[in-house]
């Protein structure tokens, strides 16, 4: 038979590993409800390819990674422009169930990009 002290811990590590493992999973763009406000833009691998593979156009060779925080995506793809391998990132703002393509010079001029998250801002300007 189980005591009280026994079933309190084993809820307590339960609850903690859960908790690790949804904080695991907002860290490496794992959530569902990425702009955080109660929207519906879905962030997952499958839409945030698709959405890369759209935003390089021809260019587009390979997906790379992304990253959802804040209501805004950073998607990093494999580009290929007549022979010349390169690395391209796009950033992108949920608005409601859809999300919306940043332009970067937008963002990377003085001043723009208020709301963007400063290390989604910085990896983007970082590349132009």
């Amino acid at each position: 038979m189980m005591t009280t002290s026994k079933k309190i811990t084993r809820s307590l590590t339960i609850t903690a590993g859960a908790a690790a493992l949804a904080l695991g999973l907002a860290a490496c763009g794992g959530s569902d409800d990425a702009d955080g406000g109660g929207g519906s833009a879905t962030c997952d691998q499958a839409t945030m390819e698709e959405l890369g593979q759209e935003a390089a156009g021809a260019a587009y060779a390979s997906f790379q990674s992304y990253e959802c925080k804040d209501g805004f995506a950073l998607v990093s793809v494999g580009t290929d422009e007549n022979g010349v391998e390169g690395t391209e990132v796009f950033l992108f703002q949920a608005e409601g169930a859809n999300w919306a393509l940043n332009q970067r010079d937008a963002v990377c001029a003085d001043g723009g990009g208020e709301g963007v998250p400063s290390d989604f801002r910085d990896t983007l300007c970082a590349l132009r």
